[in-house]
């Protein structure tokens, strides 16, 4: 999961992503225009058939008709000159059925053209027996020769003492286009059929083949059939798939062509719709609520006791691939969608869930939370800091506020007082970039301030590095109690340590952000004792 998530999030695959998308319209434009195309051969194939099964049909209602016309007209005596007569005259209509014979008892004394056999012809057992529907019984592909038919074949059907030979049954010219090979096919009684006429095995394939053409095509055939109403006779139908495509080469082409700019355009949208749904900002705010958010702690060092005597809470983002995302991407989102109370509120509460059951008993420990400068209003901000706030917490609680054009000193001195009185203190933070002024901190009764990252990051012998002296100085001046972030190198550390003018400080050369555990086992080792209690907030 993770490798696909990062898959469908970096920039990185952005190009592959989208070839693999227009690969993927290509396929499937040309699976849905093989289908389009394949149904209509299909349907060509099914109105093909059931043109030749209109001969079968019309070929079983003249047999029908000329039995009936026998039972009715030949009622001279069997085999004189008057009954043979009328047979030929019956012969004559246009059935097509021009050999007419009788046969009492299933022997063919005497024919309608040659008049009386030399011997009666012994038709035997039929091939396909009386029918309750129509009562013809079948002889199939005898020789004709004991009836004056030398040298040819024909299928014979009987009806009481009457019988005739059924003409050749080949499939229709008119089928012979070409494009379709064809097999006519003649139950014969069970699941078996007699081939007729065509290919030889075209009807067994067609009847095994899946019942929709486009699934043909994976075989390389296009395969149908149907059968007359009667279910006597079926008409098999195949066409080859490469040859018909070779046949509309140039059609193929410019099919292929607009295919692959209609995938491209496509592609486009899709690619685009995607980037949009696994862009940065949707897939933050889609997973906000669903337990993405990690808090980290970065320990404050006290300078005095030389020991760890609370944190700042930093907020983090885990992405769907299980990237840790740091705040300078996400916090933007938020205050575009007007989320800050909820996202503060949240990272409280996680806070407050990861802390509260592992501080051990007897501890204390300060915990900075950031807000943004809009929400500074006492009344939102109290009942969202209350699990902190219990009696007998063993946490103190302090706000990081950053002074901007939105933090106006009359309203922020009300709400940070109104702040102090429900226990919870409050910093100025960023002090010395920005908005920050010395006006500011007279103004504000707060209860710490936190130099600009910038004064303790600064190389040595900086212009930076040689302000961070005196931005200490003018805090100091203040009364308030200073933190110096950004400490990074033990060298700057010890400088600190050794001026005695700062009194706690933040940064990778104390420790880098730690998730929960790692904060845990690092405050067991260099957290105040339980029997003191060191409180940043005045």
């Amino acid at each position: 999961m993770g490798r696909l998530a990062t898959f469908l999030i970096s920039g990185t695959h952005r190009r592959v992503r989208r070839a693999l998308v227009w690969l993927l319209m290509v396929l499937l434009l040309i699976a849905g225009a093989g289908w389009i195309a394949s149904e209509q051969v299909a349907q060509s194939m099914r109105a093909e058939i059931a043109r030749s099964l209109v001969t079968y049909g019309s070929l079983r209602a003249n047999i029908v008709t000329i039995f009936d016309a026998m039972d009715e007209r030949l009622t001279a005596e069997p085999c004189s000159p008057a009954f043979r007569a009328e047979m030929r005259r019956i012969a004559f209509l246009p059935h097509g059925i021009s050999e007419l014979l009788y046969a009492p008892d299933g022997a063919v004394i005497c024919s309608g053209s040659q008049g009386f056999l030399a011997a009666p012809m012994e038709l035997g057992e039929p091939d396909v027996g009386a029918s309750d529907a129509i009562g013809i019984a079948l002889w199939i592909d005898r020789p004709l020769d004991a009836i004056g038919l030398h040298g040819l074949r024909g299928s014979i059907g009987r009806r009481g003492d009457f019988a005739l030979v059924v003409p050749p049954q080949l499939l229709p010219e008119a089928s012979g286009t070409g494009w379709m090979e064809e097999e006519l096919v003649y139950h014969v009684g069970g699941d078996h059929w007699l081939h007729r006429a065509g290919i030889a095995g075209i009807y067994d394939a067609a009847v095994l083949a899946p019942d929709t053409a486009p699934l043909g095509l994976l075989q390389g055939v296009i395969l149908q059939f149907d059968c007359d109403p009667f279910g006597e006779h079926c008409v098999a139908g195949r066409v080859p798939v490469l040859p018909l495509l070779a046949g509309n080469a140039a059609s193929v082409v410019l099919v292929l062509a607009v295919l692959g700019v209609l995938a491209a355009w496509l592609s486009q949208q899709t690619c685009g719709l995607m980037e949009r749904h696994w862009s940065f900002e949707a897939r933050f705010l889609r997973r906000l609520d669903k337990g993405s958010v990690v808090c980290a702690y970065q320990p404050l060092l006290d300078l005095r006791s030389d020991r760890i005597t609370g944190c700042e809470v930093l907020a983090r983002w885990r992405d769907l691939d299980g990237t840790i995302v740091p705040p300078d991407r996400f916090l933007p989102i938020i205050e575009k969608h007007g989320l800050t109370e909820r996202f503060t509120a949240m990272v409280v509460a996680y806070a407050h869930a990861d802390l509260a059951p592992r501080l051990p008993k007897g501890r204390h420990l300060q915990i900075n939370f950031n807000i943004f400068p809009r929400d500074l209003d006492a009344a939102r901000l109290i009942p969202i800091f209350a699990p902190f706030l219990v009696e007998d917490s063993p946490f103190d609680v302090v706000v990081e506020l950053v002074e901007t054009a939105e933090v106006r000193p009359e309203a922020a001195q009300v709400e940070i007082e109104r702040l102090r009185e429900a226990g919870i203190g409050t910093y100025i933070d960023d002090f010395g970039a920005g908005y920050s002024s010395m006006h500011n901190l007279a103004a504000l009764s707060v209860a710490g301030v936190k130099l600009d990252r910038s004064f303790g990051m600064a190389p040595a012998e900086s212009v930076m590095a040689r302000m961070l002296d005196h931005a200490i100085e003018l805090v100091q001046a203040s009364g308030r109690p200073l933190v110096v972030e950004g400490v990074e190198t033990r060298e700057r550390l010890d400088a600190l340590r050794a001026g005695g003018k700062v009194d706690f400080v933040q940064g990778y050369a104390v420790s880098r952000p730690l998730l929960i555990d790692a904060f845990m086992t690092f405050l067991a080792g260099n957290g105040s004792k339980p029997t003191r209690r060191h409180r940043l907030v005045a």
